[in-house]
């Protein structure tokens, strides 16, 4: 997979998670507050583990997200071999409620939308989690039904909501490029190739 590029937005920088961001990372996202909210985060949350989580798997396209040169959260996406990315984010809780994982999020939506190949982006927001309800649908997602998943920072399954952003809609809201009729060409002439036309 390709190297995590740098994105700038308004406020934001978002870059690839380091090794370095352990003794930050533990502080923010070890916070019971900010890991009950996620699948993945455990609680408590040691620095051992945070090394493990920092180190890109294969599939993932993770970013660290920096306001004012300071890590604040991260926010990514995994990709599914259906060309299906599931998005996911967190901030530290002193960095609630500014707009701040809207604003990252949007970015990197944009950047799975345009590098990626994806059909569609998921996600899914706990049901006691409105603020996560709101960010997805400020990013053009729409709710699509329930379901249960594991909290690990709370031992056991909740119910949550599911959404998805079809590349369709991606395209108008995020004014995303137009495939290029040269490369749309390519692909014709390639199938009459493989084809025999």
């Amino acid at each position: 997979m390709a190297q995590t590029p740098v994105l700038n937005t308004a406020r934001l920088t978002l870059r690839p998670f380091r090794l370095g961001d352990a003794s930050r990372f533990v502080g923010l996202a070890g916070d019971l507050a900010v890991a009950r909210m996620t699948s993945d985060i455990p609680h408590p949350l040691y620095i051992w583990q945070c090394r493990r989580w920092l180190r890109q798997a294969r599939g993932e396209v993770r970013f660290a997200v920096e306001h004012q040169g300071e890590l604040i959260g991260g926010v990514g996406y995994f990709c599914h071999r259906s060309r299906v990315g599931e998005l996911g984010f967190w901030l530290g809780q002193d960095y609630w409620g500014k707009g701040f994982a809207t604003e990252a999020s949007r970015a990197v939506v944009t950047y799975a939308f345009t590098t990626g190949h994806l059909d569609a982006l998921t996600s899914a927001n706990f049901i006691d989690n409105p603020a996560s309800a709101r960010i997805l649908t400020k990013l053009g997602f729409t709710a699509n039904g329930r379901m249960r998943t594991q909290s690990i920072a709370r031992g056991h399954e909740i119910d949550c909501t599911t959404w998805r952003l079809e590349r369709e809609a991606a395209q108008v809201i995020y004014r995303l490029p137009q495939p290029s009729a040269a490369a749309a060409g390519g692909w014709m002439r390639l199938f009459a190739r493989i084809s025999g036309r």
